[in-house]
Order: C-alpha cells, then structure tokens, then sequence
C-alpha cells in the first residue's frame, strides 16, 4: 500500500513536470508570436528582408490571420535556414503592416511575426532592417578557380565539366556566348548544392497556343520569346544570359514571371528547361499597399518531373547577372540526346556562385527539334495566373548547338518563330531581336 502510494505520488509529479513543461514551452512559443519582428521600409524602394528560419524549411507568408493559400508568398529556406525576400510599400503610413511566416521543416513548425512600417525615417524601436546574412557556406562548398591563359582553351569538354565549368562555346561560330563563357571561368566561383524544393503547386509547361496576330508572328498564352525550329535531332544544348529584373504588380494580386532558356516542349512531349522567376505578392493594408517579392533559380524536365524544381541552395536577387546552359549529355558530360542526363548549369555572376543539376533522362526520348529562350507565366495550380511586371529585359548569348555536330547558331540562325504571349486578344508579353545573340522582352500587361 505504501509502495502503490509513492507510486501514485511520482505519477502525479512526472504529470505536473509534463504540466509545467508543456506550459512553458507554450508560453515561449506565444512570447516569440507576441513580439514579432518590427522594421521601417522606406516606401517605393525596394528592401530586402533576410531572416533565419528552420534548415530546408517549407514557408509561406501571409498577412495576419488570412489562411487563404492563394494569397500566400511561398519562401524556401536554404540548407542553413536562410529565406530572402523583397518588399515594397506603395506609400508612407504610420500603421504596419502586420505579417506572418509559417515555416515547417520535417513537421517541426515555427511561425515568425513581422511588423513593417513604411516611412523614410526609422524609429529606435523600429529600426532599418540589418543588412543581408552573409554565413559561411555549408559542407561541400568549393571554390573553383579561375581559368586563365591558354588552360581556358585547352581543356577538353569532359575535363571542363569535371572542374565544374560549363561547356565552351566555339569562338568563331558562337563568339558572343564564348565571351560570356569567357567571362563566367575567368573569375574564381564557388559551387553550393543545388538543394532541390519541388513545387507543386508550379509547372512550366509546354507552349500553349493561340494562333497568329496580324503580322505573322506566333501567339501563346504563357510563353513569349524566340524558339528554332528544325526537325528531330536538331538541337542537344542551349546557351542564355540575363539580368534578374525586380518586379511589380497591381494591388491585390499573385503574379508570376519566369525567364528560361530549354529544349523541345512546342509539339514534341519532352521538355529540358532551367532559369529565374520573379514571384510577387501585393497586400492592402491601412494607407499602403505592400508588395512581397521572391526570386530564385528552378529546373524541370518533363514529363519525368511534372513540377518545378526550385533551386534553393543558389542565392537569387533582382539585378544579379544569370548565365544558363541547359543540355543533355552522357557519362562525360559531352552533348548527347540519348545521353543518361539533362544537365543544368547555373551561374549567377554577380555573386560568384554556381551550381549543377543532373538529372537521370530515364526512358524519355530527347527531340531535340527546338530551343527555346523565353519569357513565360507559369501555370500555377492548373492555371495561369497574373503575369508580374518584370518591365524590360534582354537576354545575351542566345545560342544553340548543332547535334550532328557541325556547329553553332544564334536564336534566328534557323528557322524560327517570334512568339508573342496573349491572353486572348490583349498582348501580355512581347520579344524583339536587338542583335544576332540579344532579345527584348518587354511586359506589356499582367492579364
């Protein structure tokens, strides 16, 4: 009887220790919701927000106590916990705007409260935000060197994609991209894990068409941009250079814009694509409007990969320079379309970081017909949505190369179609040649 009473007793104590555990730790967790982040942003001017979250964390963003996932910012968080984004409020106002980031990772869940107050002169308790996290990279990072003098033309396709280089351009029958690659492997870079997120939610499909306008020129409703057009093997690797716009977007809406350059996807069922989108979030709140942008770098290759695959180990910030090559290649790397892998190298040169993608071919048969450079609006949840305001842009060293192996040729080299994205007759999105290796892409309007 003594016995089953200590017993009940320690019972009783281990309860309230559970009791006292789970009260504190739930008052740890409304402390850290009751004093949220607070920041002033000057209005009109983009900022950059950088915050620590969870490794590898899963977030959205979202105004106060909305739940409505369609009026949330999607945020991935790279392996060191790291998120970035931008906002942007429409005008002064002495009420913040109240937000909220969920991040989830591996079913642990934190929520992270922000407050943003927009005015040109920071207050003591709400100051500017701190400049950008700058962390040592994680686990293997490596810096790959400079190449310089004649290494730069001596190394063979295998040894320079073994380096972590990506494939060299012929100078005389692509000068133009073999200045850009000559740019990109003259300065030392360093190479992060791609650290692939699959969106589900985002696929970039195949070209929708449209028809014609009065000029000739093709239409779609999600693409614009220069696409060659020959017949089956055609085409086994694709070059494209652009600056990161930063984007806008009218008030209250969810809007898209990605810029790729690929193979295939107009008729043929495989398609081989890597390059930037510009997701941007516009949220009313008392005297403002505020924007929340996020920018990142993705591949997909379908129909093995039916979604996006965010890369979430490479940094992305609207002005950065982003070099793409997109091909397929065998054991050594060499263009191939019936090689093992669709490869995606990409660099961004403005913070000296590269990254990339193999991804296994599998069963699909490679067309090798078209390659594409384009700006697109993705088809988010079955649909298209809003396209961002990404303004004007050009992308450089828009090049192909020959499968049969006789060669190189710029974006209207042969034959080829200008497409003009429509969403019924209202123009959307245009391209214009500047050059033989240079677009312009310019936004014409968001639906």
């Amino acid at each position: 009887m003594k016995r089953e009473a200590i017993t009940r007793s320690h019972r009783r104590g281990t309860l309230l220790t559970l009791v006292i555990a789970f009260a504190i730790e739930g008052a740890a967790l409304a402390q850290h919701r009751a004093n949220p982040l607070r920041y002033t942003v000057a209005p009109s001017v983009p900022t950059e927000i950088t915050m620590t979250t969870l490794p590898n964390a899963s977030c959205a963003l979202h105004r106060e106590n909305d739940a409505d996932p369609a009026n949330q910012l999607k945020l991935y968080a790279d392996p060191q916990g790291v998120i970035r984004f931008h906002t942007l409020p429409s005008a002064e106002s002495e009420i913040p705007a109240a937000v909220v980031i969920d991040c989830n990772a591996n079913g642990q869940v934190e929520s992270y409260p922000l407050q943003l107050r927009s005015h040109s002169k920071p207050t003591s308790d709400m100051p500017s935000p701190p400049a950008g996290l700058r962390k040592a990279l994680p686990g293997g990072a490596h810096v790959r060197p400079a190449l310089v003098g004649d290494e730069a033309l001596r190394l063979s396709e295998e040894e320079l994609v073994s380096r972590g280089y990506p494939l060299r351009p012929d100078p005389d029958q692509a000068p133009d991209a073999f200045d850009a690659w000559r740019r990109a492997v003259s300065v030392p870079a360093t190479f992060v894990e791609p650290a692939l997120v699959a969106r589900p939610e985002v696929t970039h499909a195949g070209r929708i068409r449209q028809g014609a306008i009065t000029n000739g020129a093709e239409t779609t409703g999600n693409w614009s941009g220069f696409e060659l057009q020959k017949i089956y093997g055609s085409y086994n690797w694709v070059n494209g250079m652009w600056y990161v716009p930063y984007v806008t977007a009218t008030p209250n809406t969810h809007a898209y814009s990605a810029f790729w350059i690929g193979l295939d996807g107009d008729g043929p069922t495989d398609l081989v694509q890597a390059g930037t989108e510009q997701e941007i979030l516009d949220i009313s709140t008392w005297g403002a409007h505020f924007t929340f942008s996020t920018y990142y770098a993705w591949t997909e290759f379908l129909p093995t990969q039916k979604v996006e695959q965010q890369v979430s180990g490479l940094a992305v910030h609207p002005g950065d320079t982003i070099s793409v090559q997109v091909w397929v290649g065998d054991m050594n790397a060499s263009p191939n379309l019936n090689g093992a892998y669709c490869i995606f190298h990409i660099q961004n040169l403005s913070n000296a970081q590269y990254t990339t993608v193999y991804t296994p071919r599998g069963s699909t048969a490679i067309d090798g017909s078209e390659a594409e450079w384009v700006m697109e609006r993705p088809t988010v949840n079955g649909s298209l949505p809003y396209l961002a305001n990404y303004g004007t842009v050009n992308m450089y060293s828009a090049s192909a190369r020959k499968a049969d192996g006789t060669g190189f040729v710029a974006y209207q080299g042969d034959t080829n179609a200008q497409i003009t994205m429509m969403n019924g007759s209202h123009i959307l999105s245009t391209v214009t040649p500047l050059n033989t290796y240079t677009m312009t892409f310019r936004w014409i309007a968001g639906n």
